[in-house]
């Protein structure tokens, strides 16, 4: 079992960035960063999190011993750990998605985002989750908070150790039995499937249209072209055209 270890910090610049030195440092896999306060967080792209108190923005470290060319599996794994952990919670599992590759919406509104950081020997990875408040600022998409779903009060730091934990254990589960146990798991949840998809490759400017079919083994986004079923590791972009979140 993975020895987690919890921290608290009143403030921070970003909880990434903590576990990242902390990480460089030595630290063991499973520390973990709370903070009530952040007043520079982000999130996948350098887009800017806005962190408003109240809300959960916690960081971890993964020292996987598999190879890093399925170290991106991990996105959507901490995604679905965090989806499973909300079901618990009690939010309708009816209610609650995975969207590509990072957020988890319920009711067509995000509530959560996932910031996977990858160097040489060590993952850090980043959860924002909307507790109390919803984002003043954001205009891509609607948005929610746990408190608007559930009515049981749980400080933050109870809610932590609740996804470390699922976390954790689906990561021991992954690290032993591959990306393939829970393929179905997540294709089950994930938003857009046979819907319509673009693409834009990192090595090209080459435009991809197809239909969505959901991860495959390893975790590609599969994608059916014309008669064809391909998959896509490494994408610039992806949009569906008819995903309608604003």
């Amino acid at each position: 079992m993975i020895n987690i270890s919890l921290n608290i910090l009143k403030t921070c610049s970003s909880t990434n960035d903590v576990a990242r030195k902390e990480a460089i440092n030595g630290s063991l896999e499973g520390t973990s960063y709370l903070s009530y306060v952040q007043t520079n967080g982000r999130g996948r792209n350098k887009n800017k999190w806005e962190s408003l108190e109240g809300n959960l923005f916690l960081s971890s470290i993964f020292r996987p011993k598999k190879d890093k060319k399925v170290w991106h599996q991990l996105s959507l794994l901490i995604g679905y750990s965090i989806l499973e952990t909300l079901v618990d919670f009690g939010v309708n599992r009816n209610n609650i998605e995975l969207k590509w590759p990072n957020d988890v919406l319920v009711n067509n509104k995000k509530i959560s985002g996932v910031l996977l950081e990858a160097f040489d020997n060590f993952i850090i990875f980043g959860i924002g989750l909307n507790i109390l408040k919803t984002p003043k600022n954001v205009t891509k998409w609607k948005t929610t908070k746990l408190s608007d779903h559930i009515l049981n009060k749980m400080s933050l730091e109870h809610i932590s150790y609740k996804i470390l934990n699922k976390i954790f254990h689906n990561y021991s589960t992954w690290q032993d039995k591959d990306f393939f146990y829970f393929k179905e798991k997540i294709n089950s949840n994930i938003r857009n499937k046979e819907k319509v998809i673009n693409l834009t490759l990192n090595s090209s400017n080459i435009q991809i249209k197809g239909i969505f079919l959901g991860l495959g083994e390893r975790g590609s986004l599969q994608v059916k072209v014309g008669s064809s079923i391909c998959d896509y590791y490494s994408v610039e972009s992806v949009t569906f055209p008819f995903d309608n979140l604003s």
